[in-house]
């Protein structure tokens, strides 16, 4: 994508999988013009730990038991347990931050749902200093 392209970034909870964050924003900030937001939804591990087996348990279990249920797929389990290990070793609310900030962007923020859902939100800079 060219250089300040898009007025709009997001990423749904697949910034887990990413191996290299910082090249993640610093493309991300290349590709949006001045002034574009960008939108990063992440799971976070709960930091209670009455609350991490809650969710391990609701993940590893109760969904995948209701998903074959619902819409039978062999595959269901697995797939949840998968979303669940993926949780327990994402990168670090603080460490997601970091990056986004370190990338150029401003008025970087997070919000949390339900202690496990983020939703990060910043913009690129209106006027960018160029070397």
């Amino acid at each position: 994508m060219a250089d300040g392209g898009a007025d709009f970034l997001s990423l749904g909870y697949a910034l887990r999988h990413l191996a290299d964050l910082e090249a993640a924003f610093n493309e991300f900030f290349r590709v949006l013009r001045p002034g574009g937001v960008l939108c990063v939804l992440e799971f976070a591990l709960p930091k209670r730990r009455l609350a991490r087996a809650l969710w391990s348990g609701y993940l590893r279990h109760v969904v995948p038991w209701l998903a074959t249920r619902l819409a039978p797929d062999h595959h269901m389990p697995e797939l949840m347990r998968y979303t669940w290990e993926t949780i327990e070793t994402c990168v670090p609310p603080e460490v997601v931050m970091h990056h986004i900030e370190s990338a150029g962007f401003e008025d970087v923020s997070r919000e949390v749902e339900l202690g496990i859902f983020s939703a990060y939100r910043a913009s690129k800079p209106s006027r960018v200093l160029t070397a």
